[in-house]
């Protein structure tokens, strides 16, 4: 009877969802998203996309949600929600950590991200536009990921 209930309650939220997305109006921007994912498709191998794309994706991701911490410490109006207020913030502190965390990138998930080429392959996960899930399932998929990667942080740490 549960098995029943889950269903019908995701398939109530799927309709939901669809029939949001038929009053939105249409996206600007999805036709030069089209135009530039069929560019690349037609000018790497899916493996370059997979392993090259994934980590230039990455890296980019991660540097520009990091940039305003980053920035934020060496505020002076800022250092009042320091957490650790004896240990003050240095150029020589960031470089370290700079160099471990460039380290932990290339070294640790550069082989792990490489491996994604194999995973897609694998799992036919396809490449081609048409096929590509539609936002809200990226949306909510995006979300369970992030929700089990900080709830796993409780646990293990």
């Amino acid at each position: 009877m549960a098995t029943n209930e889950s269903v019908s309650i995701f398939s109530s939220a799927s309709l939901a969802v669809e029939y949001v997305d038929s009053l939105l109006p249409e996206n600007p921007l999805q036709e030069p998203f089209k135009n530039a994912w069929n560019y690349m498709l037609n000018n790497y191998t899916k493996f370059q996309i997979a392993t090259w794309g994934s980590l230039i994706v990455h890296e980019a991701l991660y540097f520009s949600f990091c940039l305003p911490g980053f920035l934020f410490q060496f505020i002076p109006y800022m250092k009042k929600y320091k957490i650790q207020k004896d240990k003050p913030e240095t150029w020589e502190n960031q470089w370290k950590c700079f160099k471990v965390l460039l380290f932990n990138h290339f070294c640790i998930q550069l082989p792990l991200i490489c491996g994604t080429y194999y995973f897609t392959e694998y799992f036919n996960i396809p490449y081609d536009w048409e096929r590509m899930p539609r936002w809200y399932f990226l949306l909510a998929r995006c979300f369970g990921c992030a929700v089990i990667e900080d709830t796993s942080a409780l646990f293990y740490a």
